[in-house]
């Protein structure tokens, strides 16, 4: 998703008083000069770089007579370049690209998050952790722990040439929830206080535990016990791979998810207990996905 406030560190305006009510997180969002409008010949100067790859000698001359004409004194670019900048200068508007941006080009977009939209990563080797539910278990105590510096702000914001940067986009790394939807998916974020489990999935079965009891967090040695506990409660059974459905085509699994929950409530009452799965699965997401 996009960063609200401006952040390129090229040549970027002075940063305004921090909000000291606010976390080291925050502090600095409200603070951050609002991202500028680019003039309309710079448009279409970006437009034609863009696009001179793409096209052949002909088709080219063509696009350009047609941005010509488009940035005319008094054509449709002006006016267009004046409702933008009216946009931009109101405000209730904290950045005016930014619910285009994640509408087309983040929520609005079809095709699988991953690869194409949102990251993935892999952890190499533990030579310490050879075990896979301790090396698990180590994880999920180190991401516990930057969940915390979230919650409570303590974070310190990501600086670029002692620059921050917007940290608005935190709010959704952890108890996040991307929801599949036509025409453009949409986000839903749980309080992190009523939500403090996780999801773990075994040969395609899904479980969730509880990661803080009594005001602390389980110590890495208790989270490895409980993953050994679903390990052995998984055994070798396989269910099907419902979870490699969030990986296809945006609209496909938003037909797939109605269906699946309109089949659940219709059909078979216990698996009432699944949708909740579903529920609590939604509430545990470490980013917005899937």
């Amino acid at each position: 998703m996009l960063y609200r406030n401006y952040t390129s560190a090229a040549a970027a305006p002075a940063v305004g008083q921090p909000d000291l009510s606010k976390g080291p997180l925050y502090r600095y969002d409200t603070a951050l000069p609002k991202l500028p409008v680019p003039s309309l010949a710079d448009t279409c100067a970006r437009y034609l770089k863009s696009v001179r790859p793409l096209l052949n000698d002909d088709e080219f001359a063509k696009t350009s007579a047609a941005v010509a004409e488009f940035q005319k004194s008094g054509g449709v670019g002006e006016e267009l370049q004046k409702r933008l900048l009216a946009k931009a200068n109101d405000p209730k508007t904290v950045n005016w690209l930014e619910d285009w941006w994640n509408d087309l080009a983040y929520f609005g977009y079809r095709d699988p998050v991953v690869i194409y939209v949102s990251y993935f990563y892999a952890y190499k080797d533990d030579r310490f952790r050879k075990k896979p539910t301790q090396r698990a278990a180590s994880i999920i105590q180190a991401a516990m722990d930057f969940r915390r510096q979230v919650v409570d702000e303590s974070l310190a914001p990501e600086m670029v040439k002692k620059q921050p940067l917007d940290s608005s986009t935190y709010k959704y790394m952890f108890n996040a929830c991307r929801y599949p939807a036509k025409p453009s998916d949409f986000e839903l974020a749980f309080d992190p206080a009523q939500n403090n489990h996780v999801a773990v999935v075994r040969h395609n079965q899904f479980y969730t535990f509880d990661l803080i009891k009594d005001g602390k967090t389980l110590s890495s040695a208790d989270i490895e016990a409980q993953l050994d506990a679903i390990v052995k409660l998984a055994g070798d059974r396989k269910d099907p791979a419902i979870g490699a459905l969030t990986s296809d085509n945006r609209d496909i699994w938003t037909e797939v998810s109605l269906f699946f929950f309109f089949f659940v409530f219709l059909s078979f009452l216990p698996f009432l207990w699944g949708c909740e799965m579903f529920r609590a699965i939604e509430r545990s997401k470490r980013s917005a996905g899937p």
